[in-house]
């Protein structure tokens, strides 16, 4: 079932797009909160029916790539200036728990250019084609594809974060999750480097894991690690991404 969404608002986002249950995927300009929820959008690893009493789930079996393990607050040189991966996943300790990954592309104000820079599952590629977010590759949970060499100047910063379907109305938090990582993987499919939480705080609903960022004409990745108590659409305000 379609969501029916103006085509022509330029200025802001509908809030609805971030708790509904319905979205699109080729709006650009606008979208309503229902968007940033929309199960048809959600990766495959989401869990099941919830029930009353949620259980744990076995971890995933995941890629070993030998990378150089990072620590929180490590950045490092991007030495491949073409394509990169990086890619994100996670376990789930509580059966209620749906995890999402989203990327947010910011001008030199640490803000989006504009709506059309955040890129998630329901609004999957960048104006410019640099960022493109794919769900579920091989044993990751959500991969976003970037050529850097078509990253728009005007784009400083790009930030990774995970956050909680319904966090907040769910009472929901990292506390019960684990195993949550980036990685990133160079054009010739090998992961260079990887980054893992030492823990996951039961105060924080929302996780930075990192950015790539300009730094004297190259691309750099901070391993970032930092979390907030904010669902999706918080991040969304944070960024600068109009929600109306």
């Amino acid at each position: 079932m379609g969501l029916n969404i103006p085509m022509n608002k330029k200025s802001a986002m509908d809030k609805n797009s971030i708790t509904g249950k319905q979205g699109f995927m080729n709006v650009r300009s606008s979208f309503d909160k229902r968007t940033l929820s929309n199960n048809n959008f959600r990766t495959s690893s989401t869990p099941d029916k919830v029930t009353e009493n949620p259980v744990s789930r076995p971890p995933r079996k995941r890629v070993s790539g030998g990378g150089m393990e990072l620590k929180k607050g490590q950045k490092i040189a991007i030495p491949d200036s073409r394509n990169i991966k990086i890619a994100l996943g996670w376990d789930i300790l509580d059966s209620r728990c749906e995890l999402d990954a989203s990327a947010f592309m910011l001008g030199g104000n640490g803000r989006v250019i504009n709506d059309e820079w955040f890129i998630f599952y329901g609004q999957n590629t960048s104006p410019d084609g640099s960022v493109k977010y794919m769900t579920v590759q091989d044993n990751d949970d959500a991969v976003i594809d970037i050529d850097l060499t078509r990253v728009n100047p005007l784009v400083q910063k790009i930030v990774f974060s995970v956050t909680i379907y319904e966090a907040v109305e769910k009472r929901l938090n990292f506390g019960m999750t684990e195993n949550i990582y980036a990685r990133i993987i160079d054009s010739c499919n090998r992961e260079t480097a990887r980054f893992e939480l030492d823990e996951c705080y039961s105060n924080v609903t929302a996780m930075v894991l990192g950015e790539l960022y300009r730094y004297n004409g190259k691309w750099k990745f901070n391993a970032v690690g930092s979390g907030v108590a904010r669902d999706l659409a918080g991040f969304c305000a944070m960024y600068g991404v109009n929600i109306i």
